[in-house]
């Protein structure tokens, strides 16, 4: 992505947040929650989601275990690994992927204003937007799952599902495979949503259990009968993720 390109956009960002005053338009959801934490129970789906990527190290390895085990994921990225790294975007898009907002660089939300809230979102919506996925930003997942009413009110607003999960994985405590394997394995259930991690914060974590427990935790699911599709795969019934150059209407 060219920086001159980045940088118009994020300006252009700027001015129409303080023309509106703070607030981009369009209707909330109506009907429909903001917030969802699993998909329906009727089919034997489940979402496997991934936080604070992409990482140059862990998400092509999580990548192609998916591709081995005909998955599909949601990744919710940081608006500054887009910047660093947005070949590794355009491959998840490509292979079918799904690719979430999780802020620019990963605060927590309930602590800092609402400008710098729309900021961090925003910033990362114009990246992915680039990328040619518009739809992308209308997930999102709050660093460390805080959140309140006004943010909520925001993204319902701006035709945004916030997104939390059923399953945590666990393995950003830094547990062992095995660990991570019986989180999962042994909670799963019809519309599970799962978070793992394929990065963190700060870019320096170790998922190579992360990894390793992935490449028990996908055969053993399909084995089971589930079928692993992304986020909004799994609250539609037949959704599919958009590609490069393609919008849904």
């Amino acid at each position: 992505m060219r920086p001159f390109i980045r940088r118009r956009a994020w300006i252009i960002v700027i001015l129409l947040g303080v023309v509106l005053g703070g607030r981009l338009p369009g209707p909330a959801w109506g009907a429909e929650p903001v917030d969802v934490r699993a998909g329906p129970t009727n089919q034997k789906a489940v979402a496997l989601t991934f936080d604070d990527g992409p990482s140059p190290v862990y998400t092509p390895q999580i990548m192609a275990l998916f591709k081995k085990y005909q998955a599909h994921g949601t990744f919710f990225v940081m608006g500054q690994r887009v910047e660093q790294h947005p070949a590794l975007v355009l491959g998840l898009i490509k292979a079918g992927h799904e690719v979430g907002n999780h802020s620019f660089s990963h605060p927590r939300f309930t602590g800092i204003a609402q400008p710098c809230r729309e900021q961090e979102l925003e910033r990362t919506a114009v990246d992915l937007d680039l990328l040619g996925c518009p739809l992308s930003q209308r997930l999102f997942r709050p660093p460390y799952s805080a959140y309140d009413d006004r943010l909520k009110t925001y993204l319902a607003h701006t035709h945004r599902r916030l997104v939390l999960w059923s399953i945590d994985s666990g393995d950003w405590r830094g547990l062992a495979a095995p660990a991570i394997i019986n989180n999962v394995l042994n909670r799963v259930r019809n519309g599970s949503i799962i978070i793992f991690h394929d990065n963190d914060e700060n870019g320096r974590a170790d998922r190579h259990p992360t990894v390793e427990a992935l490449s028990i935790i996908l055969p053993a699911l399909k084995a089971a009968g589930y079928r692993m599709v992304t986020v909004s795969e799994l609250l539609s019934g037949h959704g599919s993720p958009c590609r490069p150059g393609r919008t849904q209407d």
